[in-house]
């Protein structure tokens, strides 16, 4: 188990060179959190093929780093965003977010700071509605959703929350901007450790 506080979690967006790590994280969840990520049952097969799409044009992902291991994430997903190549005056965005937080990391601020962090790059990238769907028996998502005024509608087996994003600043976009290019850095020092770790494994 992790045992940094939540305050030294690290939040960053996620890159096409993180994406074994990303994938490691979501193999790692057990089989009530990978229910509550997904909805259902879902096999290791699964999550491989799912991870390697999840880099794609309309995708972001931003990971939750405890002691340099990624422990959490969140995606936000739409074919419509202006990070989708849309023009940058499109109205009426939507997107979809998710989150997983491994078992052992819970309970520390990671999965509020993961939402905080979804709900900043939507407002910058020109989502107006960002919707959460979950089965309606999860409720730390349903708790979650809830501290960041979430209105959730419910069915016979899923929630399904709405909340409105923050409309950008000139500060808000900076920031954004400025992060990425930090985030893209950190990922690609972390690919090259990793290949490095590996050759010196094979040299052992």
């Amino acid at each position: 188990m992790a045992t940094l506080p939540s305050s030294k979690n690290e939040i960053r967006r996620l890159w096409r060179a993180d994406m074994p790590a990303f994938r490691s994280h979501l193999l790692r969840l057990d089989a009530q959190s990978r229910h509550d990520r997904f909805g259902a049952a879902v096999s290791d097969e699964f999550i491989v093929g799912y991870a390697e799409q999840c880099f794609g044009r309309g995708d972001l992902v931003y990971g939750a780093f405890v002691d340099n291991q990624l422990g959490g994430a969140g995606e936000l997903r739409s074919a419509d965003a202006i990070w989708a190549e849309q023009a940058p005056f499109a109205r009426h965005i939507a997107a979809e977010a998710a989150f997983s937080v491994e078992q052992d990391w819970r309970r520390r601020g990671i999965g509020e700071q993961l939402f905080a962090r979804i709900e900043r790059a939507a407002g910058n990238h020109g989502v107006e509605t960002i919707e959460i769907v979950c089965s309606s028996d999860n409720i730390g998502m349903l708790r979650l959703a809830a501290k960041f005024a979430t209105k959730f509608t419910f069915e016979a087996i899923q929630s399904t929350g709405r909340l409105a994003a923050r409309r950008p600043t000139a500060f808000s976009l900076w920031r954004e901007a400025s992060r990425d290019v930090a985030d893209y850095a950190s990922a690609m020092f972390d690919a090259h450790t990793r290949t490095m770790a590996g050759k010196s494994g094979e040299r052992d």
